[in-house]
């Protein structure tokens, strides 16, 4: 009788010592917020055309949609055409004020993240995208660089998904009078013409 009550006990810590371990592994696998360096505010855009995005209000020279098909990643997309040729639009382009226009201090990550995010087009391939791309921050002060071939991973552009990943250095925020502390908006400034679908706009990993 004595070694079967041992028995059981042994059972009975054995099945409540699994229980916890696995209950452990469910909170961390859940709750893991993805940083850089203690960096939250990564997702740049992500499957929804919100209030944080803007852009220039002339279907003639630019239009934005959100496509529910063929995104890169999750359910949504944006479809960017744009016309430079097409006159009476002094600025073609598109800004995302990201996390609800909270300021975002880059200088913890900006030697080791890139901006990062998923073009493709179905008109005649581009070895680079004919844009400017810059942060703004809240005094105005903005910083810019060009999506040229270098950063096209595995180039050119066409009917997949290629990967723009542009290092933050390229912008020059330590240069100047920008705030890298209080980084208000991402920009694009779109010269000539086309039209792309991008996807996944985010900070990453270099």
């Amino acid at each position: 009788m004595k070694y079967t009550y041992l028995i059981v006990v042994s059972l009975m810590l054995a099945s409540c010592t699994a229980t916890q371990t696995k209950g452990l592994y469910e909170l961390e696998s859940s709750d893991v917020v993805p940083q850089i360096n203690g960096f939250t505010q990564l997702s740049i855009f992500k499957d929804d055309l919100s209030e944080e995005i803007w852009y220039t209000k002339n279907p003639t020279c630019v239009n934005v949609t959100l496509t529910r098909k063929d995104a890169f990643e999750g359910n949504g997309a944006l479809v960017i055409q744009w016309n430079k040729q097409a006159g009476n639009c002094p600025w073609l382009g598109l800004g995302i004020g990201w996390d609800g226009w909270a300021a975002k201090d880059l200088s913890q990550i900006y030697p080791y993240a890139a901006l990062s995010f998923r073009v493709m087009t179905n008109q005649k391939s581009m070895a680079q995208l004919p844009w400017a791309i810059g942060f703004e921050d809240f005094s105005g002060s903005q910083k810019w660089t060009g999506a040229t071939a270098d950063v096209v991973v595995n180039g050119p552009i066409g009917g997949q998904w290629t990967q723009v990943k542009i290092p933050l250095t390229k912008f020059g925020m330590e240069f100047g009078d920008f705030d890298i502390y209080s980084i208000k908006q991402l920009m694009f400034q779109f010269e000539s013409s086309g039209e792309v679908m991008i996807d996944q706009v985010e900070i990453v990993r270099l």
